[in-house]
């Protein structure tokens, strides 16, 4: 664009000193040649393919004018940007190379399947835009803490390059195949309740048993024995025998006697 600026310019130049040129040197003649096409072009218009093409003419002049224009107030894009030094000279990076570097570096994370970085350079500064595809089993959180240190990590402090506000991260996350997705809720540690069920209760825990050590008891004392008692003692059984044996010795005796 630069080059195209510049022969535009130059032509402009050429014809405004060859003109500027014949007004001086023949004043009388270029005023009765302008006249003269002036008259031809008014008696023209009267044709009505003339017209036509007198509007076809203007319109793609117009067309081109406009682009010329949007081409020159139109933001430039740098390929390069600046690189901050302690010296007094002037250093710059490309932005290609800032892109390899962010994508080499988070390709070699866990999760990470495809990263594409994209590099806008403002003269001063980048701003740094990056599209990551990640695997089912990764922690987003955790990943994107760790990709927006790494970029800080690289390009400001490695390579020396100042990045403008923050640093843009979009993920694709693909999901877990039909099935296989374990049945966990948004942040894996609540069981997901199909609709319609009761969500299960926990069921309290146990109190925990504090075990407290009694005093030992002291002996108790001996039960008083009993005098009387419901049943016979073995010492009164052989009485008993013993009573029985001497009412048959009477009797025997009596019969002896003849009473």
């Amino acid at each position: 664009m630069n080059v195209f600026n510049r022969i535009v310019v130059i032509l402009g130049i050429l014809i405004w000193l060859f003109l500027v040129l014949v007004l001086m040197v023949r004043p009388l003649d270029a005023t009765s040649y302008v006249r003269g096409w002036l008259t031809y072009f008014e008696q023209a218009l009267g044709d009505l393919n003339f017209f036509y093409i007198y509007l076809g003419s203007l319109a793609g002049l117009e067309l081109i004018l406009l682009i010329l224009l949007w081409l020159e107030i139109r933001k430039r894009r740098h390929k390069t940007v600046r690189i901050k030094t302690s010296g007094g000279g002037r250093a710059e990076l490309g932005t290609q190379s800032v892109a390899q570097s962010l994508e080499y570096r988070i390709d070699e994370l866990a999760g990470v399947r495809k990263v594409d970085t994209k590099i806008k350079s403002r003269g001063r500064d980048v701003e740094v835009t990056i599209d990551l595809d990640t695997s089912p089993s990764v922690n987003i959180p955790v990943l994107t803490d760790q990709i927006m240190d790494l970029a800080h990590e690289i390009v400001e402090k490695q390579l020396g390059v100042r990045i403008h506000g923050r640093v843009n991260l979009r993920v694709r996350h693909e999901p877990y195949p039909r099935g296989t997705m374990p049945a966990t809720g948004s942040m894996g540690t609540e069981p997901i309740v199909p609709p319609g069920r009761a969500t299960p209760k926990e069921e309290p825990a146990p109190a925990p048993v504090s075990r407290i050590e009694s005093p030992t008891p002291e002996p108790a004392a001996p039960a008083p024995s009993l005098s009387l008692s419901a049943q016979p003692s073995a010492e009164e059984e052989p009485t008993s025998v013993s009573a029985e044996a001497d009412a048959d010795s009477t009797e025997d005796t009596e019969r002896s006697s003849g009473w």
